[in-house]
């Protein structure tokens, strides 16, 4: 599952960069971004429901998902510039966007790895909150792959992507700093 998960973000990624700007491309683009989103959210499901998960599967999940992290916001990158969609200083948009979504993905996945080392306090877990979990909906992958939709109002587009990797932004500080706070309270 992860290699066809992998496969639909590439076909996508390569979609966008080769393609004219359009709403056809966007919605390609939007649902092979989606579909290799929910295959790779499925992955790991099927991965323990069967019992076949291991550690190289978890290894390779995120191998996978740090590439696409990367890939996402370069494609933008290759597609803006090849189609003068984006010049000069606003070019640094993506490359924003890639840095907050690269230190988002990497302290997420070292926290829950440190997290793991450590002994957990005693008690039920706390349930998710709605609130937080739409609070976190501007960061959430999913989330920038419907964005693609807009890719044909290109000016349309780019402003919500600004404003999504603005709000991915703020996202991350608040966790870096509430992880901070947590591992060092463990340690």
């Amino acid at each position: 599952m992860t290699a066809v998960s992998a496969l639909c973000t590439a076909v996508g990624l390569i979609v966008l960069v080769i393609s004219p700007v359009g709403w056809v491309t966007g919605l390609v683009v939007a649902v092979l971004l989606v579909l290799g989103f929910a295959l790779d959210s499925a992955d790991g499901q099927v991965a323990r429901l069967t019992g076949r998960g291991s550690l190289a599967g978890e290894w390779l999940d995120h191998v996978v998902d740090s590439g696409k992290m990367v890939a996402v916001h370069a494609a933008v990158l290759v597609a803006a510039a090849r189609q003068g969609l984006l010049t000069g200083l606003w070019l640094l948009i993506p490359l924003a966007y890639m840095l907050v979504a690269v230190v988002l993905f990497s302290g997420m996945t070292i926290f829950e790895l440190l997290r793991r080392t450590r002994p957990q306090p005693a008690g039920p877990p706390r349930s998710p909150s709605a609130i937080r979990a739409v609070g976190l909906l501007p960061a959430d992958y999913g989330i920038l792959a419907l964005a693609f939709l807009l890719w044909g109002a290109s000016q349309i587009f780019f402003v919500v992507y600004a404003a999504l990797g603005a709000l991915t932004a703020l996202i991350t500080v608040a966790l870096l700093l509430k992880w901070f706070r947590v591992l060092k309270s463990t340690s």
